[in-house]
């Protein structure tokens, strides 16, 4: 798991001012342990704000302290594709088509942008209150020229 080699935790916030007062998002902590985490929590901030699609978790805002990385990212109500296959006996030939399509697509869109993702498993696929997938993880981003 990379997220505990990389010292990651996700909260749930809400937006106090602003525009988009009130609004929920995923606060994902990463703690910069060392000089290789340093780096490589600044590529997983530089790539999060280089990739707009609809089909890949949005970052809204970053900041950070002296020890640790702040993402403020879209919170999607549907949970994990791990954790709806354990819930589930099985998705519909119908749904697996759709998630699959969606994945393409954002797959496809990053690949365009010079970028690979290394770390495609079901825990890293959200979906939002409508069925639609968002691709998250980006720490296992590798751009390649």
């Amino acid at each position: 798991d990379h997220s505990a080699a990389i010292n990651i935790e996700v909260f749930l916030v809400r937006k106090k001012t602003g525009p988009d007062a009130g609004q929920l998002y995923a606060m994902k902590v990463l703690k910069k342990a060392s000089l290789k985490d340093r780096v490589r929590t600044k590529m997983e901030r530089d790539i999060l704000v280089e990739v707009n699609h609809p089909f890949i978790v949005k970052l809204h805002y970053a900041f950070q302290t002296e020890g640790k990385l702040y993402l403020i990212l879209d919170f999607l109500r549907g949970g994990d594709v791990f954790t709806r296959l354990s819930k589930e006996v099985l998705f519909t030939e119908e749904d697996v088509k759709f998630y699959l399509a969606e994945l393409a697509l954002a797959l496809d869109h990053l690949h365009q942008l010079g970028i690979v993702y290394r770390d495609l498993k079901p825990e890293n696929i959200l979906l939002d209150e409508i069925g639609h997938i968002k691709l998250t993880g980006m720490q296992i981003f590798l751009l390649y020229p």
